[in-house]
């Protein structure tokens, strides 16, 4: 869906009061994520105005980050926002973005597991290939997230099965599968099975890397769980692949398996990757 998304930014930069407008109505039905994702066009063009320059924040705007917990917060910097992007007031709209970001975010890491996974039935519903193959990953975490293994396998395989299509004419095939290999294996490990969940953590590394690997990176998440349990000989493993991949940062994975070998504990930090 990312790829998709990035493809389509330039268009719908062109409208972003659709995306204003779509952003309010997923608010006011929780839909916090959704609501991002319509933010992105906005960030987008506020980035090309302002030349990549990062927001700089002065005191009053720090003070606001931790008032923007709440719907009402995020509604009125939205609005603050809209009229600041109409007026071509660039400099301080990005500002206002990035705060609208981080409230959105922060109330999307609220809303209850079960819900999250409601929602994403729903989405997967209603999307048609090849949007599907991001409704099915979205589910496979859901499901992780609210410890209903067996549908995260489920949709795991179906999302496999879907890469293995040909012609395939999906998102990028590469990170599905590696998606996909990392909620099975979450899924095994939720239900004690460590040496399947170890297999499926390498085996989530040997696959054709594309764009979306480059960009974001793997998804630490397994090698995370499993060194949580002591299962460090996996985690080297896959440690060793993702210093062989396409990943733009891939050299770190160096330095985290000299960590590990020393004894220490590893932070993926920002590094979590996106797939």
């Amino acid at each position: 869906m990312f790829f998709l998304l990035f493809l389509a930014l330039p268009l719908l930069a062109q409208d972003l009061d659709s995306n204003f407008e779509t952003m309010l109505t997923e608010l006011n039905r929780n839909r916090f994520d959704k609501a991002l994702v319509n933010l992105f066009p906005i960030q987008s063009m506020l980035r090309e105005k302002t030349g990549g320059k990062f927001p700089e924040l002065d005191a009053g705007e720090r003070s606001r980050m931790r008032e923007m917990d709440n719907t009402s917060a995020v509604l009125s910097t939205i609005a603050l926002l809209r009229s600041q992007v109409e007026s071509k007031n660039y400099e301080p709209a990005s500002v206002q973005a990035m705060l609208v970001g981080m409230g959105l975010s922060g109330l999307w890491m609220r809303v209850p597991a079960y819900q999250k996974l409601n929602f994403a039935k729903e989405d997967l519903a209603a999307d048609d290939p090849p949007l599907r193959d991001g409704a099915l990953k979205k589910l496979g975490y859901a499901a992780i997230d609210a410890s209903e293994w067996e549908l995260a396998k489920k949709t795991a395989a179906e999302l496999l099965a879907s890469t293995e299509k040909k012609p395939y004419i999906g998102l990028d095939p590469g990170a599905l599968r590696h998606s996909a290999l990392t909620i099975r294996g979450l899924a095994e490990l939720g239900q004690g099975s460590l040496v399947v969940a170890e297999k499926t953590l390498v085996d989530s590394m040997k696959v054709r890397g594309e764009i979306m690997i480059r960009n974001n990176g793997p998804n630490f998440r397994l090698a995370k769980d499993l060194l949580a349990k002591g299962r460090k000989q996996a985690v080297d493993q896959f440690l060793v692949l993702v210093g062989e991949s396409v990943w733009r940062d891939s050299a770190k994975a160096a330095e985290w398996r000299k960590d590990l070998a020393a004894g220490k504990e590893i932070d993926f930090g920002r590094y979590n990757g996106g797939n």
